[in-house]
Formats: C-alpha cells, sequence, structure tokens
C-alpha cells in the first residue's frame, strides 16, 4: 500500500503556494510531465499531477484522471482562467518555485515506499 501524503506537506517541500484549495487532501502517486497526452496513460489513482506548464490544459487533464491535486513548479504565474477552472472540479492548485526535476527530487522521500 502506498502511503498518503498530505498535500500540505508536499507543498511545503517545494516552498510551494496554495491557488485554490481543494477538498482532497493527500495523494498517492506523482506524475511530472510537461506532456498532458502522456498524463492519460496512467491508470494510478489518488495522483498529485506535477507539470512545468502553467495552462489551463493542465487543470483539464488533472479533472480527466481525478488528480487529487496539480502542481505547476517553476514558481511560473498562473493565469487567472486556468485558476477559475480549478476550482470548478475543486482541484488543489498549486505554484512550486522549483523547476520541475528539482520539484520531483524534494517531493521524492515522501512518496518512497522502500523499505529502509
Amino acid at each position: 500500500m502506498r502511503p498518503e501524503v498530505l498535500i500540505d506537506e508536499a507543498a511545503s517541500r517545494v516552498e510551494g503556494k496554495f491557488l485554490h484549495r481543494g477538498s482532497r487532501k493527500f495523494a498517492r502517486w506523482v506524475v511530472a510531465s510537461s506532456l498532458m497526452s502522456d498524463v492519460l496513460t496512467t491508470d494510478e489513482e489518488d495522483i498529485l499531477l506535477l507539470s512545468n506548464l502553467n495552462t489551463a490544459q493542465v487543470v483539464r487533464t488533472a479533472d480527466m484522471i481525478s488528480a487529487n491535486a496539480a502542481m505547476v513548479a517553476c514558481g511560473k504565474p498562473v493565469p487567472q482562467d486556468t485558476l477559475d477552472l480549478a476550482r470548478e472540479p475543486d482541484i488543489t492548485l498549486v505554484c512550486a518555485e522549483y523547476p520541475i526535476f528539482e520539484t520531483c527530487f524534494h517531493l521524492a522521500p515522501l512518496f518512497n515506499t522502500a523499505k529502509k
């Protein structure tokens, strides 16, 4: 069983700023991609979608795969239409200060299930 990682904890690891807090509070998986078509191939649940895109397409894709949250990397400003779109399906939207690969590095210890 994968750990339930609180989205609040994941956001704090990457100096993330909440743009919208949805009702779902945790994630079990991180899917990181800039190609939303690749994200659509996942069949996992309780996902934190990580991308360096800041467009509405990230929120639409997060909604299609029933992601619990979406995180925009690189500290990019998120347009108002993207923020408004995240509110409709109540998807948590976080802006992370780090680049996408560095964000993955900081999040990995939270989601690592390897026995120590």
